[in-house]
């Protein structure tokens, strides 16, 4: 076993630890957990398991779902102990890769800058984003969060650690990013900032029909008229299904406090005109929800979800979620389909689908799964099975399957990528 500067566990309470996910569906203990004190620490571990056929997988926070982050009888490298945010510039900031998104908005958030592509949960590793792909409903703008980087420190699977761009080493540079650590480990990030406003204006506008929804959320992708786009289907009882186009106008207003990198192209705008914006869509209007708050609440708007479901202890339980990418040609068939089959109670706490699509031209990174059609249209099924209750995982795993295998078919594909889930071609 080689030296290393951080701490390589086997006490079992680490072990069991990095034994699970938040999917709480797969369990593989691993033999050690190293906690690395720098990037050299990492590589020297890939090396010492490659050389003794053990598996090793880099863990960030923990949220991957179908075990992805563990390694039976092998080392799980926990990237936590990678976690500094380094000096800031204006438009960009180097981040470990086992830094927080949370922690990285504490410090470009104040200078006026952002990243212009986050995740929508804000206490997700950088690392693991970017191994992701990463997609939002900012998406539409700004392609996957993976685009938006401008080097990458990388352990490959040989143990080596390379620094990769588009122009040094961009073999590599496009096969970490969204293949899920197949192509090696990434340690640290130079991430792309854009002007961050201070304020959001959110419309949560509802629909009846499922084709209505879909056609606008379209239109208004395309136009770009928002700066974050999504949307939401929950069972309304004998109603039926019923959805909401949530989207987001992000503004400076006049007279706020300069900042250390007040943007000169953000110019202070005034409150966005409402029926400017929606007066065009075919909601219901009796429903629309219309208000301003600040940005920085805007982004971390799964706070309060998380706040709940660790209250209500759902958050610790199995969680057999599936997101999957439709073909937009076939989204209203594959999706009338989905819901007709759906039975609400299979979705378990929170009991809505996130569907908002993104032109798949937007998304650079080559590895990042898309469909096979110029449109993209994310559909995420959140669903949480009871605790001790294996029937109703297996049967919400057997839903998933069936859905797969129908959005395959369609030429369509799942995310995060899964080699075994990939449609051929």
């Amino acid at each position: 076993m080689p030296a290393f500067d951080g701490v390589l566990s086997t006490r079992d309470r680490d072990l069991t630890a990095a034994s699970t996910d938040f999917g709480h569906q797969v369990h593989r203990r691993p033999s050690a957990v190293l906690y690395p004190r720098s990037a050299r620490d990492v590589a020297a571990m890939v090396r010492y398991c490659r050389d003794n056929g053990l598996a090793v997988a880099p863990r960030g926070t923990g949220h991957s779902i179908d075990g992805q982050a563990l390694a039976l009888g092998g080392v799980v490298i926990d990237m936590t102990t990678l976690a500094t945010v380094g000096e800031l510039e204006r438009d960009r900031v180097s981040v470990e890769a086992g830094a927080r998104w949370s922690s990285v908005l504490e410090v470009t958030l104040p200078a006026g800058t952002a990243p212009p592509v986050l995740p929508d949960y804000l206490e997700l590793s950088v690392g693991g984003v970017l191994a992701a792909g990463g997609i939002s409903g900012a998406s539409h703008r700004h392609g996957c969060v993976a685009d938006n980087v401008h080097d990458l420190d990388v352990v490959t699977p040989a143990g080596a650690l390379v620094t990769c761009s588009r122009t040094e080493h961009p073999e590599l540079f496009d096969a970490v990013r969204g293949s899920q650590g197949r192509h090696g480990i990434i340690t640290r990030a130079t991430l792309a900032l854009a002007p961050a406003p201070t304020t959001a204006r959110r419309h949560r506008l509802p629909y009846r029909e499922l084709g209505a929804f879909l056609a606008d959320q379209r239109r208004v992708v395309a136009d770009r008229r928002f700066d974050h786009v999504e949307g939401h289907a929950a069972h309304a009882g004998a109603a039926g299904w019923r959805f909401v186009l949530s989207t987001v106008t992000a503004f400076e207003p006049p007279g706020s406090a300069p900042r250390a990198f007040e943007p000169s192209a953000f110019e202070p705008l005034a409150v966005p005109g409402d029926r400017a914006l929606v007066g065009d869509l075919g909601h219901d209007r009796a429903g629309e929800q219309i208000d301003t708050c600040p940005y920085r609440d805007f982004l971390h708007r799964a706070a309060p979800v998380e706040a709940r479901l660790r209250a209500d202890g759902s958050w610790h339980h199995p969680h057999p979620r599936s997101t999957l990418l439709l073909p937009g040609r076939h989204a209203e068939a594959l999706l009338s389909g989905a819901l007709r089959d759906l039975d609400p109670a299979d979705l378990g706490a929170g009991g809505q689908l996130l569907i908002y699509p993104i032109p798949t031209a937007s998304i650079a990174a080559p590895n990042v799964p898309r469909p096979r059609d110029p449109v993209t249209v994310v559909l995420s099924v959140p669903r949480t099975a009871p605790p001790d209750d294996p029937a109703a995982l297996s049967r919400m795993r057997h839903a998933n399957d069936v859905l797969r295998a129908a959005v395959e078919r369609a030429g369509g594909t799942c995310y995060p990528h899964n080699p075994a889930h990939s449609p051929a071609g």
